[in-house]
């Protein structure tokens, strides 16, 4: 059994990785993100393995962003 500190565990959930939805391998990074708003992001993701192109796009809650914003200020 391995132990891992918090930090780990929120540093892999934050990083972007999706399946393929061709192939279901996984992929550690999007070859680009576009930043539509302060509250969308969209990738897009291309699979070394099949070629398969797709996006994903990401949607922060209202209330995040707010938060987000107080601390910075």
């Amino acid at each position: 059994m391995q132990v891992r500190s918090l930090k780990y565990a929120n540093y892999i959930r934050s990083r972007p990785a999706a399946p393929c939805a061709q192939c279901g391998k996984m992929l550690f990074g999007p070859e680009w993100s576009e930043y539509l708003s302060d509250r969308q992001v969209r990738h897009l993701w291309l699979c070394s393995s099949c070629s398969y192109e797709f996006e994903t796009l990401v949607v922060f809650p209202a209330e995040a962003t707010e938060q987000h914003e107080d601390r910075a200020a």
